[in-house]
């Protein structure tokens, strides 16, 4: 089921400005993750705004085409959770412990107090961090931080959770981490998560949409989207990890070392997606 849709949906921040979305159509489906992947300036956190609905909060936008938003299965307007890629402007510092910080979204919601208890409980076990909840948001690192204000936006369980760039101060251990519960997530909420990381894309992603200047160039599962043309539209040093993993089960073909950005992609990502 249809959650979100764009329909020549163009944005750019001011009238002289080139697009930071060009013509988009794109929809988002019920329970479905979507990772979005483009190189720096190609359009990802726009996008992730766009679908928020937080296009309004930048007076000199200009935005054009349509956009349309579902409800949810209790027949409300749609529920979205953002963690933005500022995550530091998600926290609201007027609360004295991370714990008061994460129950924030489901007050707002004018959930009942045994409720919200028990869904800040249930955020603070699937991010491990309960030993940061009495802790105050101000001493907390920027790892523990990102952390505290992706709990705050599964505690609120939105139809749709958008994500730009969630591993960005995480380490390795809690990126593999992440990966888990974001999979577990995706069977109770849609997804659109916007990264570079080859990790999270082969274990997360059910489509993999490639931005190029604000245009999509592909749009399928991870194996059928990412192709020698397309790889040079993503980040190349992130998805460096997945060339020297495939280079090691020597699958990148005869001359490895002069060919190795010119590995068949979609051999790699199918035959790596099983070990991540």
């Amino acid at each position: 089921m249809k959650i979100v849709s764009l329909a020549g949906f163009s944005v750019s921040y001011t009238k002289d400005s080139p697009p930071a979305l060009d013509r988009i159509d794109l929809d988002l489906n019920s329970r479905e993750s979507v990772v979005v992947s483009g190189l720096s300036g190609s359009g990802k956190s726009t996008l992730c705004l766009a679908v928020a609905g937080l296009t309004d909060t930048f007076p000199a936008m200009t935005v054009s085409g349509e956009i349309n938003r579902g409800e949810s299965a209790d027949g409300k307007p749609l529920r979205v959770g953002i963690v933005l890629q500022n995550f530091y402007s998600q926290i609201t510092y007027l609360r004295s412990t991370v714990m008061e910080e994460i129950a924030f979204p489901c007050e707002n919601l004018g959930m009942p107090r045994e409720e919200t208890a028990r869904r800040v409980s249930d955020a603070l076990n699937r991010i491990r961090i309960c030993h940061l909840a009495e802790r105050s948001p101000l001493e907390l690192s920027g790892g523990e931080k990102q952390k505290v204000v992706l709990a705050a936006a599964i505690a609120g369980k939105p139809d749709l959770l958008i994500l730009d760039e969630p591993l960005s101060q995480l380490d390795p251990e809690s990126t593999a981490y992440l990966g888990n519960v974001l999979s577990e997530l995706k069977k109770e909420m849609a997804l659109l998560i916007a990264e570079n990381d080859p990790y999270l894309t082969l274990k997360v992603a059910d489509r993999l949409v490639v931005l190029s200047e604000g245009k999509i160039i592909a749009d399928g599962s991870p194996e059928t989207a990412i192709s020698p043309s397309t790889a040079t539209c993503l980040d190349l040093p992130a998805w460096t990890k997945c060339v020297s993993k495939a280079d090691e089960e020597s699958i990148a073909g005869e001359n490895q070392a002069t060919r190795r950005y010119e590995l068949n992609y979609r051999k790699a990502l199918t035959l790596l997606r099983g070990s991540v």
